[in-house]
């Protein structure tokens, strides 16, 4: 396929330097609002996993597939349609709605039935009423598209983030009162509905849905690119997913719950994270002057994500055999190993997601459903040929397999710009992956020998993120000094205007200047 790009119509059009400063002034929202969410999610992360056993979060694991498919598929579909096209009137709202609305009742229906034909003979009666309860999520997520994409398209982050919030909150009081009383996997069901509800409610505030008309000429304008992006939603959701059912069918609901737990935190709570940008990406990168315009910003994007975010992930592999245990019971122990394997995953996962931004703004729907299919496809295969051996073996499986379509994903951005995928991949995540070979380095060996000498969880904790911290930093500085002057740039417009100076003090300690601590990269 042709990497070809139309430009968007001058009306439409923004500039790299427009489109950054709104990106700057949608960050600091962003961020605040996501740390809410992070601490929400932390907080209800571990309440939740000492209060319901591994083997409810194994079958809510298999619940979660209807979750992610009520949300992504009208979202990404006919919702990621309004976001991408040129220009957009009532008529294509009130068709996106309508479509949004026939897709979540079909969907409705099929999950009813698959429940009853499938889940229950396979995963047993208590599994098959979690999905039936689940079903309401489709008409939640059908209602929810077309007001996410207004806000998408007008760049709102600020209430974008305000309503995630929403939804993260709500869903974790609800959830932590639930299994207070004892409902265990029923509580987080009845969790993310709630949340998922609250956060609807507030959509519609803030961006007013119209009423569902059928208008076949604006229909058949959003069907080029949303069809084929909601049936790459479907194998995305797949290959998100597949691993729980096949673990669950095979080895049961307790490893399921386990493996649960450490694809959790090793790649979808890095994902969470990674939200910042990605609630950015697609919406800013449509924008863009033209196809160069697009890829400039995609570089940095993408290096200040994997700057911010491999870090975490290989303190997360240094420390699992600390922080797990110490998190959320001894009863998580045998999470620990499939957590330090899917660290590579997560790194993985978190840049193909950057990558579909990009193809998303392109209007490469169709390239987007190949590569979904392509990469569920070879996933499942891999995850039933290893499963009989235990979850490491399938999380092992899990990262070789995201690691290659990594590569492949980067073969298919490229494809018509005439530039080397691979030197293309290294440019963009070299500073955060060398960077990061200091901070095992040092990180490492001081796990060991503080673990040997029977130091405390905390202390333990606080001394790898110290010693790994400024490992990684200083060959950040050193070595990558364009990378080092994004991550600045980004901290002093997050943080509040007091904590600026400080933010300032520190790069010219270490022997950068102030204009050269604002500037741009290099080059």
């Amino acid at each position: 396929m042709s990497g070809t790009v139309e430009q968007p119509e001058p009306s439409d059009v923004r500039s790299n330097e427009d489109l950054t400063r709104a990106v700057s002034g949608g960050l600091r929202w962003i961020t605040y609002a996501r740390i809410g969410v992070e601490i929400s999610l932390l907080a209800g992360m571990v309440a939740l996993a000492r209060l319901i056993p591994p083997a409810a979060f194994g079958m809510f694991a298999l619940v979660l597939i209807i979750q992610e498919l009520a949300l992504t598929l009208p979202m990404e579909g006919i919702g990621g349609a309004l976001v991408q096209r040129r220009t957009i009137g009532k008529r294509h709202l009130e068709a996106g709605m309508s479509l949004s609305l026939a897709l979540g009742v079909v969907l409705a229906l099929v999950a009813l039935l698959a429940a009853h034909v499938i889940v229950d003979p396979v995963f047993g009666h208590e599994t098959a009423s979690l999905v039936m309860l689940a079903t309401p999520w489709f008409l939640i997520g059908a209602l929810f598209a077309v007001p996410t994409a207004v806000m998408r398209r007008k760049l709102e982050f600020g209430r974008m983030s305000l309503i995630d919030l929403t939804m993260t909150t709500t869903r974790a009081i609800t959830s932590i009162g639930l299994a207070l009383a004892g409902l265990d996997a029923l509580a987080l069901v009845i969790g993310n509905l709630v949340g998922m509800t609250c956060a609807l409610a507030l959509a519609l505030y803030y961006a007013p849905a119209p009423l569902p008309r059928w208008h076949r000429k604006e229909a058949r304008e959003l069907l080029p690119y949303g069809g084929p992006a909601a049936l790459a939603c479907v194998a995305w959701t797949g290959f998100r997913n597949g691993d729980y059912a096949i673990i669950g069918a095979r080895l049961g609901t307790t490893q399921a719950g386990f493996y649960y737990r450490a694809y959790q935190l090793a790649v979808e709570y890095q994902k969470k994270i990674s939200a910042v940008m990605a609630q950015m990406a697609f919406p800013v990168l449509a924008r863009t002057e033209g196809p160069e315009a697009m890829l400039a910003l995609r570089h940095r994007m993408v290096q200040l994500l994997s700057v911010v975010l491999f870090p975490l992930l290989a303190l997360l592999a240094v420390m699992a055999p600390v922080a797990v245990p110490w998190l959320f019971g001894p009863q998580w122990e045998a999470a620990v190993l499939p957590t330090q394997i899917l660290a590579a995953g997560g790194a993985a996962t978190l840049t193909m997601d950057a990558i579909g931004s990009a193809l998303q703004a392109a209007g490469r729907a169709r390239a987007m459903l190949g590569f979904g299919v392509a990469h569920f496809a070879f996933y499942v295969v891999a995850v039933l040929a290893v499963s009989s051996h235990g979850i490491a073996a399938v999380a092992g499986a899990a990262s070789i397999v995201h690691t290659v379509f990594l590569v492949v994903a980067y073969q298919l951005l490229m494809r018509g710009y005439g530039r080397n995928p691979i030197a293309v991949l290294w440019e963009d995540l070299s500073p955060a992956v060398i960077s990061c070979i200091g901070l095992v380095a040092l990180a490492w060996p001081t796990q060991w020998a503080l673990r040997n000498a029977g130091a405390g969880a905390v202390i333990t904790m606080a001394a790898v993120v110290a010693a790994g911290g400024a490992g990684y930093l200083a060959i950040l500085r050193i070595g990558f000094r364009a990378a080092w002057r994004d991550l600045v740039t980004a901290l002093q417009r997050v943080l509040p205007e007091r904590l600026t100076r400080l933010s300032v003090r520190i790069p010219t300690a270490l022997g950068i200047r102030r204009a050269e601590a604002t500037s741009g990269p290099e080059r």
